[in-house]
Order: structure tokens, then C-alpha cells, then sequence
């Protein structure tokens, strides 16, 4: 497993390699502009130096759910704020990055934490630092899984001292990470 942060204020000075994308991609780039074609053109450059195929040929699929996938070589991404990942194993992978900002946690944690998760957050006043965590990961679980977060908690799990412990079989491995000052991430992986 291997994950690669970059800050999007420092790629503005990348300038996008549009020759990178295959037609279908160069005509989305040119609807959702110069951010998108940067970072597609990234994530091409680093799928061909990983798979050895020429970056406009890798091919990109994308699931019921809207999630690129890559035969070739799994990969996710994910970006907020300033913040973007992307991240790379040999099976299907998943990650989350978060801008940490103020919010109203309860309403949204009861849509998205399992039973057994929700009652120790809400105990424990609702923390911000255990809601990013927790959200990044159900983020990275729902992903690797190809699912959708109105489905996450089919993914139950707890934290417990900064890590994640799934209750589900066969559930991925979940790292907690920090990207950047001010944000959190998690990525989901079977090792």
C-alpha cells in the first residue's frame, strides 16, 4: 500500500499535461477546467510510471457507484480543501482525506456510524478529532469496497485510542493519518 499527498495550492504551478488524457477525459477537463486536468494528468503520469502503459492508454472504468477503478493498477483518490491523495495497491484500496472544521457532528454521525460506534462518540461529548476520524474511515472502507457512504454502516467499526477496529468479516486494514497540518485521512486496504 502506498499513498502519495499533495498540496493542491502547490500544484498550480503543474501545469496539466492534457496529451496525457484519452479523449473521453480531455473533454470532462475542458468542462471542469484546469484542476481536474491537473490532477487527472497526475494520477495518469503515476499510473504509467507504476504499470509501464503509456498513460492515455491505461484504462479507467468507472463502477455503479461512480468510483474510478483500474484494473491495471487499483488506486483511489480523494481531495478537500487544499488537500489532495491518491493512493495505490496491488488489490482494491480506498482513502479519505478531510478538512477539520467546525460543525454540528450529531446529526450527521447518526447517518453514517454504526450502533455500536454512534453510542461511544455521542458518551464521549462528540468529539472533532474521533468525528474526522471516524468519518475519514467509513470514507476509505465504503471506497475500497466500491460502495457508497449511504451504505456505510454495512462497514461497522470502532475507535478505540486513535485506531480503527472493524466488526464486519473480512474487513480491510484501516490506517488513520495525518496528510497535512489541519486535516485528517484514512485508507483501507487488505494487506
Amino acid at each position: 500500500m502506498d499513498y502519495q499527498v499533495y498540496s493542491l495550492a502547490e500544484l498550480s504551478s503543474y501545469a496539466p499535461d492534457t496529451s496525457l488524457l484519452p479523449a473521453d477525459e480531455q473533454r470532462v477537463a475542458a468542462q471542469r477546467g484546469e484542476q481536474y486536468a491537473r490532477i487527472r494528468s497526475l494520477l495518469r503520469q503515476e499510473l504509467q510510471r507504476r504499470t509501464g502503459i503509456p498513460a492515455q492508454e491505461i484504462p479507467i472504468t468507472y463502477n455503479q457507484h461512480g468510483k474510478p477503478e483500474c484494473n491495471a493498477q487499483p488506486f483511489n483518490l480523494s481531495h478537500s480543501g487544499d488537500c489532495l491523495c491518491m493512493a495505490f495497491h496491488h488489490t482494491a484500496i480506498g482513502v479519505d482525506v478531510e478538512r477539520i472544521r467546525p460543525r454540528h457532528f450529531e446529526s450527521l454521525a447518526a447517518r453514517f456510524m454504526a450502533p455500536e460506534q454512534l453510542g461511544g462518540f455521542l458518551s464521549r461529548n462528540c468529539p472533532p478529532d474521533e468525528f474526522y476520524a471516524c468519518w475519514c474511515a467509513a470514507e476509505a472502507l465504503v471506497k475500497q469496497a466500491g460502495d457508497t457512504m449511504w451504505n456505510a454502516r454495512q462497514y461497522p467499526f470502532v475507535y478505540h485510542s486513535g485506531r480503527i477496529h472493524s466488526l464486519f468479516d473480512r474487513a480491510p486494514a484501516v490506517m488513520l493519518f495525518t496528510p497535512m497540518p489541519g486535516y485528517q485521512g484514512a485508507v483501507a486496504y487488505h494487506p
